[in-house]
């Protein structure tokens, strides 16, 4: 996932609109909106005040994220693609702690299905 998808998706799921992240960190709403269509990159003094802003870490930002294992990108991506999806969650402040276990359990059930569709395909 991009750095311009990891912003929006966390400053949508901090509540934050594009306006107020910009506000809280000392840029123009037209620069986050450039950020999260990947138009520009941050400093590295802009990416600590943007992680800071939607508390996580900055490497957090930038890392490229392994295929397969849960993080919260992924998670927040999945939620927020799914118009029909209730997001119960958006209203709630997860901790490290608390996204960490939804990880573990969405990693569960993902090898337990995977377990499931080799089970099928060996019959």
């Amino acid at each position: 996932m991009s750095l311009g998808m990891r912003l929006k998706v966390l400053r949508k799921a901090a509540g934050k609109t594009q306006q107020a992240l910009a506000e809280e960190v000392g840029v123009s709403r037209i620069y986050v909106q450039a950020l999260e269509s990947n138009r520009r990159l941050p400093s590295m003094k802009l990416l600590h005040r943007l992680a800071q802003a939607l508390e996580v870490d900055p490497g957090d930002l930038v890392q490229n994220l392994p295929e397969g294992k849960g993080s919260r990108f992924q998670i927040e991506e999945l939620f927020s693609h799914g118009a029909d999806v209730e997001v119960w969650y958006r209203s709630k402040k997860l901790s490290s702690r608390d996204l960490h276990l939804v990880g573990k359990l969405i990693e569960a059930a993902l090898s337990e299905w995977e377990q499931e569709n080799a089970a099928k395909e060996d019959d």
